[in-house]
């Protein structure tokens, strides 16, 4: 039995966020996938595929639509043949469920085809308008072909919601709990990466060049990948999921290296039965976003450390909003201190994670000479909640484990050799 299967992703095609390549329908045709361990949904755009000419294609009386800050898309839910493919090995999904995404608001999927939704069933809902054809005398109540685009170009996604949500909900399998029915034994994945923005060390590189890149490649590995010595020590630091939603974790300190930790605010009572916990695992995220009070405990320690540090990061925050590339002259990143982040384990001991300056401030980000400041403040209408992205998840090899434990455990490995 395999152990482990690697399928190559890419952080060039989307810039800031990994891309994987799944093969569609029983025409194999491929689709490029941002990696979201923060979202339950697998979606593509209708204009890479064709249900028409898919011989394994099933229609249903099921929508979906999603928003999400400045994001959102909404289509008919779909089954069809779904296919992890790497050259060598090929496992099939049969009749997965997906979303055809068929109205997309800007910004959405960092232009790729679409998402791959890597949590469970919480976030992944779909309507039944079987009542609302009968309701307006509509005879094919299947939700393909789409009729719904003019309403939503008209007012909008939230309304077109809004109207979902008056009938009945139906919780959808994600795709990689379907790839764990179809396959019990594997039954967790890894992420092996080594950036949060795409790395481009000299001008003018061709899109070949960039995808060839080895700082922006990376694999998504399913099996038991701690026990493959070429990519990582063998030996985990296990967090404990406390809630299947969004690999909800439970962060108890933080700390900037010299300095004393902080306690890690709890979420706040109004947030618990939506947003579960103080923490998330999520590799949709290219930043870490960091709860108010830590924010400034960070910035408030490295004013400490020397106050034109924090003049570096005020810098990069006006090039950000100016949209102008921050290429600072004398930026060291040996200036700079780790950072540190403590969670509650598996076994109920504190795991104590490292985040070096390399990863919160990438170096030749998207142009030569750039960097790129990957810590964020909470954003305003966001709970007191810490988002841990790619800077935290590309630090080590990171493994969710969906086996483990009562929610799963994630596990943190050190890369080794080239990896």
């Amino acid at each position: 039995m395999i152990k482990t299967i690697k399928f190559p992703i890419n952080i060039a095609p989307a810039q800031a966020g990994y891309a994987l390549e799944l093969e569609i329908g029983s025409l194999n045709k491929k689709v490029q996938l941002l990696i979201d361990t923060g979202s339950s949904s697998i979606a593509f755009k209708s204009e890479n595929y064709s249900p028409e000419v898919d011989k394994t294609a099933v229609y249903s009386h099921y929508a979906q639509c999603v928003t999400y800050g400045k994001g959102g898309w909404a289509g008919p839910v779909l089954h069809t043949k779904i296919t992890y493919a790497n050259g060598t090995d090929s496992f099939e999904v049969k009749n997965a469920p997906f979303a055809l995404v068929s109205d997309l608001q800007d910004q959405s999927f960092s232009g790729l085809d679409g998402i791959i939704g890597l949590a469970y069933h919480h976030l992944n809902q779909a309507h039944d308008l079987t009542d609302y054809y009968q309701e307006n005398n509509i005879n094919d109540n299947k939700t393909f072909p789409w009729t719904f685009s003019e309403e939503i170009n008209k007012n909008g996604f939230k309304p077109f919601k809004h109207m979902l949500n008056n009938y009945p909900e139906k919780d959808i399998t994600p795709i990689f709990t379907a790839f764990e029915q179809n396959y019990s034994s594997l039954h967790q994945f890894a992420l092996l990466t080594h950036r949060s923005v795409v790395y481009v060390p000299i001008e003018n590189m061709t899109e070949e060049q960039l995808l060839n890149e080895e700082m922006n490649q990376g694999y998504f590995i399913i099996g038991d990948s701690e026990k493959d010595k070429k990519i990582c020590n063998g030996i985990t630091q296990d967090i404990k999921v406390l809630h299947d939603a969004y690999y909800n974790t439970n962060l108890l300190l933080f700390q900037v290296e010299g300095f004393k930790e902080m306690i890690a605010p709890p979420l706040e009572k109004t947030y618990n039965d939506s947003f579960f916990t103080n923490s998330i695992i999520d590799s949709g995220s290219s930043y870490i976003m960091l709860q108010n009070q830590l924010y400034q405990y960070f910035i408030d320690t490295i004013n400490k450390i020397d106050p034109k540090l924090v003049k570096y990061i005020d810098d990069f925050n006006k090039n950000l909003q100016s949209n102008t590339p921050y290429t600072p002259t004398n930026f060291n990143l040996d200036e700079w201190p780790n950072i540190y982040f403590t969670f509650e384990g598996a076994d109920g001991n504190p795991v104590k994670l490292s985040c070096d300056p390399d990863h919160y401030w990438q170096m030749h980000a998207g142009t030569p000479n750039r960097v790129f400041f990957t810590l964020l403040k909470q954003i305003n209408g966001w709970p007191n909640q810490t988002v841990m992205g790619l800077p935290l998840i590309s630090s080590y090899l990171c493994i969710f484990d969906r086996s483990a434990g009562t929610q799963g455990v994630i596990k943190f490995a050190q890369k080794v050799g080239n990896s």
